[in-house]
């Protein structure tokens, strides 16, 4: 199954057969373990990509990476997997990392809590806003409304009862729309909802 990792700058994982020990991973090279627990044993991932970043810290040196989780799975309701086979897929830019957590709301709009604060990493119900340079801003709800610095990343959700109208992500290269709110509009256009100041 398509999953999640989070990782240190060396592809080592802090969390995994042995709490003492850490795993160094290789990308396309596959990783066993003898057996799969949740918190306890095997290769441990998410479904959600967000959910990597309540164990490795949005920081510009940890790294995150689609990966493939396969053998005896086990999962929790906290949206963990843990497997007893786990193979390095892609390493994703921040670009590719806000998309999938997207994507996997759009996939899976009434699963698991979906809102969630990390430090640069921003999933809030109507607004939010992305402060640095590849940090991570998504609102969702029936008129969201974001906004980020130069070179943020932020995504909007359109919504009404629970049901996914709408979605777009873009990536904040023009100045003049940083630090602006933005929403869509009936067009699926990103539009700038504030007035430029004088």
């Amino acid at each position: 199954m398509k999953a999640f990792k989070g990782f240190s700058p060396e592809l080592t994982s802090l969390l995994g057969d042995h709490k003492e020990e850490t795993s160094r991973f290789v990308p396309g090279a596959t990783m066993y373990s003898k057996e799969s627990k949740t918190a306890r044993t095997g290769y441990h991932c998410c479904e959600n990509p967000f959910e990597c970043l309540a164990y490795y810290a949005w920081d510009g040196k940890n790294r995150f990476w689609e990966v493939e989780a396969r053998g005896d799975i086990d999962e929790d309701s906290q949206e963990r997997i843990s497997c007893t086979e786990i193979r390095l897929v892609k390493e994703l830019t921040p670009f590719e990392f806000a998309y999938e957590g997207m994507l996997y709301m759009l996939n899976h709009p009434q699963r698991g809590n979906w809102q969630q604060a990390f430090k640069g990493c921003t999933v809030a119900k109507d607004e939010a806003e992305a402060r640095e340079a590849d940090d991570i801003a998504i609102a969702r709800g029936e008129n969201p409304k974001v906004k980020g610095g130069y070179n943020s990343i932020l995504g909007l959700i359109k919504e009404k009862d629970g049901e996914i109208l709408d979605a777009k992500i873009i990536r904040i290269v023009v100045p003049k729309m940083a630090g602006r709110w933005m929403t869509i509009n009936e067009n699926r256009e990103v539009i700038m909802i504030e007035e430029e100041a004088d």
